[in-house]
């Protein structure tokens, strides 16, 4: 599960990838002094195997998820997720994209760092599909392109999973 030298080689391939990828999203001026994206630092106490729970209401459906260019996105109901954070009980939904492969869920959320340590319109998780538990790493963190450049059109997370404590771990605010 957590593995700390993953993270870090992860979170350094990135880094490198940003500054000198043409698909980067920051632009070629952020570029010239880019160094690292700003990060929390590791939290293995963030990283859970959890059940996704598809006894929820309207497992399946559509929901339709407005972006910060003010167009939207449909994502379907994948279940929930149920995890404990610093002895509080909390519970998200889990999305999947309909138009790509289906291989991963994903996690759109605001925390209790939203607009102060990290990015106002909230950060997303991809969380792999592989077997009965799913690996819920907050570590794994991001924000949208959205939160490094304004020509990209990213999702802004609903209602439903905006969570009533703070996940100090993952990516924080660009700077």
């Amino acid at each position: 599960m957590y593995d700390e030298n993953k993270l870090l080689k992860f979170r350094k391939q990135k880094d490198q990838a940003w500054k000198n990828d043409k698909e980067s999203p920051l632009t070629e001026e952020q570029k010239k002094n880019f160094k690292s994206l700003n990060y929390f630092p590791p939290n293995p106490d963030l990283s859970f195997e959890l059940e996704l729970d598809k006894n929820i209401p309207d497992i399946g459906k559509e929901v339709i998820i407005k972006t910060t260019g003010g167009d939207e996105q449909v994502y379907l109901r994948a279940g929930k997720v149920k995890l404990s954070v610093e002895g509080a009980e909390v519970e998200a939904i889990v999305f999947e994209d309909p138009h790509q492969e289906q291989f991963q869920y994903y996690l759109l959320f605001r925390d209790q760092t939203t607009g102060k340590e990290t990015y106002e319109n909230g950060r997303m998780l991809q969380i792999p599909k592989k077997g009965d538990k799913l690996i819920v790493d907050f570590n794994y963190a991001y924000n949208p392109y959205s939160s490094y450049n304004e020509n990209w059109d990213c999702p802004i997370t609903p209602e439903e999973n905006i969570l009533p404590i703070a996940i100090k771990a993952g990516e924080k605010r660009f700077i």
